[in-house]
């Protein structure tokens, strides 16, 4: 089992394709968006990012085995440490 994943699979998780997955975090985009301009609630704003994040864990799990997660975890954080978006 992987120590990646912040939540829980999704039911179902063979039922979904790659397009209504993407259409999925594409809306929780909206929602965060949406609840950071137009709401004094920061519970709401913060909870529409976890929903992003949950939204996109579904799509690797739909995607990945967990060592290619970790592969593309590390990756990612190589390209971004060449960045400089790391305070190293």
């Amino acid at each position: 089992m992987s120590n990646f994943y912040r939540f829980p699979a999704m039911a179902k998780l063979n039922e979904r394709d790659n397009a209504d997955q993407i259409a999925k975090i594409d809306e929780e985009v909206s929602e965060a968006r949406e609840a950071y301009f137009s709401s004094v609630d920061e519970i709401a704003y913060g909870v529409e990012l976890m929903d992003i994040i949950q939204a996109t864990e579904t799509a690797l799990r739909m995607n990945f085995t967990d060592e290619e997660v970790e592969h593309l975890r590390q990756l990612t954080i190589e390209k971004n440490r060449k960045r400089g978006y790391y305070g190293e």
